[in-house]
This record gives structure tokens, C-alpha cells and sequence, in this order.
């Protein structure tokens, strides 16, 4: 009576087989790959993190509406791309739990009771037969088994009425590389969500002699401060020029930043901080990044009906209050020489219920714009220069999880590719007139391990005249 088959059909499957069954698909593998591969060159040809205005230019106001509104603007931290991340995760564990319980039941597997059986000997790829003519069973195991030891290590033994089996192997665990490697690749994807989750990339402008304890992070058309709970202080800054003799024109070589971490106003670390060569402190990372000039301008302000004048002073930049007045100067930028007139500074006042207007302020000439409808009239008093370093500074928590994993990579690469699990019997008969048999069997390396095997068989036949075997 013949077994009848039963066949399972899908819609029978349960909901977390099917479940299973596509997250350890070697199709989704690959699509999950080619998914990231497109977006990041996606990625790469869209300018992430740019302004509001920097992208409509670029693509128009609609398609800038429809690019923002699948986040390719800061993809990188979408909650789409760390959902695709994420999957890929599933992915391989699904794969490897799935596949991992049969490589290790051939890495555990013994020789057995019976040694080297008729039935085994149709299954392995590598057989060679000597034929014994004299009872030399025990000197033969003894040049065998040192010619096993030489080749592929120290042999089991398995004896049995008829026959003795000697059983060696060697690199059994080469078949773990690959799930060390899908491991590795885990950790890779593990750091790199924490990254994009919980790190961030800003920026810093310190003049020099001055301390700070927050930085700027950008956030679509604003930036947005970032406490530290600690202080910067840029103790010196220096840009090296090359020498170029007979040349006018300046070329910066080198410019670097000697920085002082503080803490509760006690200096606890001191670094020179130039380009590559960043200053880490408590998850941060300080990279040297620009450098400028930073005007601090004082302006004078006359009141109606009033002698004295006020004194007002404001970097570039920046917006500050007019005293006695509900309006505000903003400070647009210095400039040493405004079409031949001599020293100016552009500014824009705000005034409450009307337009920003900007205007220039002359030091040489200052009714050159007279600042009609106004109270109070400003001048250009004078301006001192500052040299500030600017700092790029980043937090990635999961960096030293992608080393890790990186590492852990390259590990599962060697294990993989310059190892592999190779076996080898050697049945050798207890009675005359009898055959030597010799197989073996590799998962990968079949040249390198049939070398080997080869010349473990010329070694057998190079010691018959020594314990009576003709081959």
C-alpha cells in the first residue's frame, strides 16, 4: 500500500506562515536592495536640507509640493526610510532563523557508531578504492592515520566487526560566515536607524575669545538653537597661507581653531581642532568647517529736539531693539566701500504695522538717506572686526555600532570565503583481500579541497610497500 502525499495548499496556510514566508523571501532581499539603491541616488541628486526658496527656484512651487510632501527633502530621516530599513531587518532575520537550523545540524553532526557506510559512499563526491592483499590492518592505520593527522588533523576512530574508520574534519564552523556576515549587517542597519533617529548634524559660529554653550540646528527655512550642557570657547583661531613669491593673491593652506571645553567654569579639555581632525566630547563632534569676519558696527542715534546721541552697537546679523521706541534695526552687512562713497552699512528697520525697508547708512555722508517719517535719525559711528571660527557639529550614537558591525563584516567575509568545512574517511578492513576506501566532501573550495585529497591518496599508495597494499 502506497503513502499518500498530502499537499498543503496556501489559502490553508496559517496567517503568520504566509506572514513568514514572505519576510525570508530571497525576492524581497533583493527588491529591499534595489529599493535603497534608487533612493539613494535619489538621495544624491536632490539637495537634502536646503531652503524653502533654494527649491522652489530649482523645481517650480508644484513640484517642490509634491517632493516635500513624500519628504524627499530629508529623506534620510523619513519615517518611510526607516520603515524600509526596518523591513530589511525582518528580512534577514527571517532568513537566517529559517535556514540557520540545517547548517547546524550538518556543523553538529558526528561520524556515527557505523562509521563509514556502502549507502554514504553514493552520496559523496570524492572516493578513491585501494585493495589490501596481506593482514598489515594495524600497520596500515597507523601510516593512515598519520597521513590524516598531516592533512586535516587528529582523526575520530569508529571500529565495528569488519572494518575501522578514521574520520577527520576541519573548518566546520566556515559555514557560519554567512549568518556572521547577515549578523554584521544587522548591526550596520541597527546603527545606522539609531542614527537617524536620535543624532543630528549643526553648526556653531564662535568669535574668537568668546564661549558658547548652544548650537544650531537646521529645520526647513529656520535654525533652530540646541542647548549643551556645557561651554565652547574659542581661544584662538589662525589661517596659514601658502607662500607663492611674486604672487599678490592669497591661498589658504591650513586653518585651525584651539578650543576649550568648560564645565561649570573649570576648563577640562583643550584641542586644536583643524579640518579632519575633530574635537569629541560627550557624543559631540566638532569639525572645523569655515571661518569669517564678523563686523561689530556702532551706530549713533539723534532724537528730535535732543543734543545728545545715543550710541547703539550691533553685530552683522543681527536684530536688536531701538531704546525708547517700539521699533528695530537689523544690521545687514558691513561694506568698506559702498560705490566710492566710503564706508557703509545696509540695514532694515522694523516698525510695527508696516513694510521692513532697508537702507543705507554712510559714515562719510550721513544724510545720504535722511530715514524720512522718522524720530530719530541714525549714523555710522564706527566698526571694529572679529574673526570667528565656524563648527560643524555632529551626534551619531550609532557609529561605534557600525564599526562594530562593519568589523564584524569583514570577519564573516574571511570566514566565507578562505574556509571551508571539508570531511574526510578512511575505512580501513580488519580482514585481507579487502579494500581501502578513502572519501570525502567540501561545501565550497572543491579545487582546493580535491588537491588536498589527492595528494592524501598518493600519500596512502607511496606507503603500500610498507604494510602490503596494492592499489
Amino acid at each position: 500500500m502506497k503513502e499518500s502525499k498530502v499537499t498543503i495548499r496556501p489559502e490553508e496556510k496559517g496567517f503568520l506562515s504566509i506572514l513568514f514566508d514572505l519576510f525570508r523571501s530571497l525576492k524581497l532581499t533583493i527588491s529591499l536592495f534595489i529599493l535603497l539603491a534608487i533612493l539613494s541616488i535619489i538621495g544624491t541628486l536632490i539637495t537634502q536640507n536646503a531652503t524653502r526658496t533654494e527649491y522652489i527656484q530649482r523645481y517650480g512651487i508644484r513640484l517642490y509640493e509634491v517632493l516635500n510632501f513624500f519628504n524627499l527633502f530629508d529623506m534620510y530621516h523619513s519615517w518611510w526610510f526607516s520603515a524600509i530599513l526596518l523591513l530589511l531587518v525582518i528580512n534577514l532575520i527571517a532568513c537566517s532563523v529559517h535556514r540557520f537550523p540545517g547548517v547546524w545540524s550538518q556543523i553538529s553532526r558526528g561520524i556515527g557508531s557505523t562509521g563509514l557506510e556502502d549507502s554514504m559512499l553514493k552520496t559523496l563526491p570524492y572516493v578513491e578504492k585501494v585493495q589490501m592483499m596481506s593482514k598489515a590492518a594495524n600497520k596500515a592505520e597507523e601510516e593512515v592515520q598519520s597521513l590524516l593527522k598531516k592533512w586535516f588533523g587528529n582523526p575520530m576512530r569508529i571500529e565495528t566487526e569488519s572494518a575501522i574508520t578514521l574520520f577527520s574534519e576541519k573548518g566546520k564552523f566556515s559555514r557560519l560566515g554567512v549568518y556572521i556576515t547577515h549578523l554584521s549587517l544587522l548591526i550596520i542597519l541597527i546603527g545606522g536607524l539609531m542614527g537617524s533617529l536620535y543624532g543630528f548634524k549643526g553648526h556653531v559660529e564662535i568669535l574668537e575669545g568668546e564661549a558658547v554653550n548652544q548650537i544650531f540646528l537646521k529645520a526647513r527655512d529656520e535654525e533652530v538653537s540646541k542647548p549643551i550642557d556645557f561651554s565652547v570657547r574659542c581661544d584662538d583661531f589662525n589661517i596659514t597661507y601658502y607662500d607663492f613669491p611674486g604672487r599678490k593673491e592669497k591661498h589658504v593652506k591650513e586653518y585651525t581653531s584651539a578650543l576649550t571645553i568648560l564645565e561649570n567654569g573649570k576648563e577640562v579639555l583643550k584641542k586644536t581642532v583643524q579640518v579632519n581632525h575633530p574635537l569629541h566630547y560627550k557624543g559631540l563632534a566638532f569639525y572645523q568647517s569655515s571661518y569669517g569676519t564678523l563686523h561689530d558696527v556702532t551706530l549713533g542715534i539723534q532724537w528730535e529736539n535732543k543734543k545728545e546721541k545715543q550710541l547703539l552697537k550691533t553685530l552683522e546679523g543681527e536684530t536688536v531693539s531701538i531704546p525708547n521706541s517700539d521699533s528695530r534695526i537689523q544690521l545687514l552687512k558691513y561694506v568698506p566701500q559702498v560705490h566710492n562713497f566710503g564706508e557703509g552699512v545696509q540695514l532694515v528697520l522694523f516698525k510695527p504695522n508696516q513694510e521692513p525697508r532697508a537702507f543705507w547708512v554712510l559714515k562719510d555722508f550721513p544724510k545720504f538717506d535722511p530715514q524720512n517719517n522718522n524720530d530719530f535719525i541714525l549714523t555710522f559711528e564706527g566698526v571694529t572686526s572679529k574673526e570667528y571660527t565656524g563648527l560643524q557639529v555632529t551626534k551619531d550614537p550609532g557609529v561605534w555600532i557600525v564599526w562594530i558591525g562593519s568589523g564584524l563584516m569583514i570577519f564573516g567575509l574571511i570566514v566565507s570565503f578562505f574556509f571551508s568545512h571539508q570531511r574526510v574517511w578512511i575505512r580501513i578492513p580488519k580482514s585481507s583481500d579487502k579494500e581501502i576506501i578513502l572519501a570525502g566532501s567540501t561545501n565550497k573550495n572543491r579545487v582546493g579541497f580535491e588537491k588536498t585529497f589527492n595528494h592524501m591518496v598518493d600519500g596512502v599508495r607511496t606507503k603500500s610497500s610498507e604494510f602490503g597494499v596494492k592499489s
